[in-house]
């Protein structure tokens, strides 16, 4: 307790003294971000607190050139792999790397290390304080633990009328450990990535669509899973929503990823109705996950436990965001959860309903 009390008086500390984005010279500009998200569950009776930031960097190095760059951390791991609540053991991870090459036209080009473009929170999706929500409704914008690349990307800024409009295309490579959604994780590396983006705004609305796909070649250390080769092949569709009706905002998201051979079809969907007055903005939120698994007629030998055929994961939040200044936010929500895991005919389904209070701290500076 008395680790999580000075972890939030450091945070406390740290978004007060830097509350404003530094600009070193005509060149170089300095931001930040921190998020403190403490929850409560109901049912386990357990409290949790998590602290996360980051910095980013940018750097003119000429009129059409420049170099960009954003790290972020979070709360790591103890050597056993169970979650630490110490501040030696946080992970920094490098998010963004890249040069900025502009042409004539409103054209980009693009060259380094990215989060993978599709959705519409690409760039902001650990920046908390850029939704309304006490966290995301998706628990994870990728491909089952790969949500990152190393390439190129060009982009294409263009307007009609009223309308302002983004067209990107990706290209590269990555290397990631995938989760196969049964607990099973595998290294992997993913040639031929190919992302096409499309993104039209309006006074009136915002709509983001996506489309990604690679090959991947896993590393398969036994024997267990028969298949044919080591090659995967995913693809991922992603639109996303948001439609402004006065005081009102809807904002809904659709995701497929579907990989062959062991990985399952994942479908992730969500909604929500957000009403601002003033400083304030109450919201309702519905997300669900879907999960469903190949046939298990792959496996070469006899299983020891009993496989999951399907399983989903479903969320209903009612919560509250209040704008304390340009940099602050404070948010409040009380989610239920509803967990089912479907075995086929020989087992009995599951399920595990729990709910939790979670309140949220987000600072950008």
């Amino acid at each position: 307790m008395l680790n999580k009390f000075f972890k939030l008086n450091i945070f406390l500390l740290f978004s007060t003294v830097s509350l404003y984005a530094e600009q070193f010279t005509e060149s170089f500009r300095l931001d930040g971000y921190a998020n403190v998200n403490m929850k409560e569950e109901k049912q386990e009776r357990k409290d949790s607190l998590k602290v996360s930031g980051g910095f980013q960097g940018r750097y003119e190095v000429s009129d059409n050139m420049a170099i960009t760059g954003q790290v972020h951390f979070r709360e790591g791991h103890k050597s056993n792999g169970m979650p630490s609540n110490s501040l030696e053991d946080y992970d920094t991870e490098l998010k963004w790397l890249y040069l900025d090459y502009y042409f004539k036209d409103d054209i980009t080009l693009r060259l380094g290390a990215f989060q993978f473009p599709i959705f519409k929170s690409s760039e902001t999706g650990d920046i908390g304080y850029t939704y309304t929500w006490t966290e995301t409704p998706l628990r994870f914008y990728g491909v089952f633990g790969c949500d990152d690349y190393e390439g190129i990307e060009l982009l294409k800024n263009f307007s009609y009328g009223d309308y302002n409009f983004l067209a990107q295309f990706s290209y590269g490579q990555s290397t990631n450990e995938l989760s196969d959604g049964r607990g099973t994780s595998r290294n992997g590396e993913a040639s031929d990535l190919i992302g096409l983006t499309f993104k039209t705004s309006h006074d009136d609305f915002l709509l983001s669509v996506g489309y990604i796909q690679a090959k991947s070649t896993l590393d398969i250390p036994d024997i267990l899973i028969n298949i044919v080769d080591d090659t995967v092949n995913f693809n991922m569709m992603a639109l996303e929503s948001e439609f402004y009706l006065g005081d009102y905002t809807l904002k809904s998201g659709f995701i497929k990823t579907n990989l062959d051979n062991v990985f399952p079809e994942d479908i992730k969907y969500y909604t929500s109705l957000e009403y601002s007055y003033k400083d304030i903005t109450p919201y309702i939120l519905y997300s669900k996950e879907i999960l469903k698994f190949k046939d298990a007629s792959r496996f070469n030998k006899p299983l020891p436990v009993k496989l999951v055929d399907e399983q989903y994961s479903e969320k209903y939040s009612l919560g509250v965001r209040y704008d304390f200044n340009e940099n602050m936010a404070f948010k409040f929500s009380y989610t239920y959860e509803n967990d089912v895991k479907k075995y086929g005919n020989i087992f009995n389904n599951s399920t595990d309903k729990s709910s939790n209070l979670m309140g949220t701290i987000n600072v950008i500076f």
